[in-house]
């Protein structure tokens, strides 16, 4: 599969739009971030990119839920991890966070307010329709490149992540070209036998991975564990217990 890399791309003194996956599971009543392995995977691609101004931008959740919330905790989770300072800009595309870019310099880090906070980041929509909305055309406005590294959200077809393409010049980051080429791998060159392990919470997009897979022989094999072997476990009369079947029930996969 070939796509655009760093390794492409010119980034010193560079303005650069950074598309990260900072979602994690955060405690509501304290606003404490209770994982922070996604934030882990991204460094890299940032410390890559130490020669630009780096502008990052990231979603927490989703209007309604209770973890919907801002990325103070990100930016200070973000901070110790770099072991540097990170601006965090309470704006998305307005007169703060146009000052914030315009006032920085090479090697500093700034991370917008939650992109979700604007509601046309929430909408499904073609990617060359998510590049004419209001929310790309004016973070687009104000870089040089785009650098995509969502890698757990590219499945979206949401301004930031399909419509950001189409405005400006993109290329991945180091957790996409990572990802995408061990993808590429499996899906055309791996030794057999292939397993898959799927789980997670969404149950209906792991059911439709293993019945591709197994029928158009990529996998010979899959394995569920999780949220998607419990419901499952509870289908056939199972006790898997009450905080799980809960969840179960919360998600909407016990009717």
């Amino acid at each position: 599969m070939n796509f655009g890399t760093l390794q492409d791309v010119e980034t010193r003194g560079k303005t650069i739009l950074l598309r990260v996956d900072f979602n994690s599971p955060i405690d509501p009543s304290s606003n404490t971030i209770l994982d922070d392995k996604r934030f882990r995977e991204h460094i890299p691609t940032i410390q890559a990119l130490e020669d630009a101004r780096v502008v990052v931008l990231a979603h927490q959740s989703r209007p309604g839920k209770k973890d919907f919330t801002t990325l103070q905790a990100h930016a200070e989770r973000l901070e110790r991890l770099l072991g540097m300072p990170v601006t965090q800009v309470d704006d998305i595309f307005g007169s703060c966070a146009k000052k914030a870019v315009r006032e920085s310099h090479p090697g500093d880090v700034i991370l917008l307010e939650n992109v979700r906070f604007s509601s046309e980041e929430n909408l499904t929509m073609k990617p060359e329709d998510g590049a004419k909305t209001h929310l790309v055309r004016k973070l687009a406005s104000m870089a040089d490149l785009c650098v995509y590294d969502a890698f757990g959200t590219a499945h979206r077809s949401q301004p930031t992540i399909t419509g950001l393409p189409y405005a400006m010049k993109t290329v991945a980051g180091l957790l996409m070209e990572k990802e995408v080429s061990m993808l590429s791998k499996v899906f055309t060159s791996a030794p057999k036998p292939v397993t898959f392990v799927l789980g997670g919470t969404k149950v209906d997009d792991s059911m439709a991975v293993a019945g591709n897979v197994l029928a158009n022989g990529t996998a010979d094999k899959v394995v569920i564990i999780g949220v998607v072997a419990n419901v499952f476990y509870l289908a056939q009369g199972i006790d898997i217990g009450e905080p799980s079947k809960n969840l179960i029930h919360n998600l909407g996969y016990d009717g």
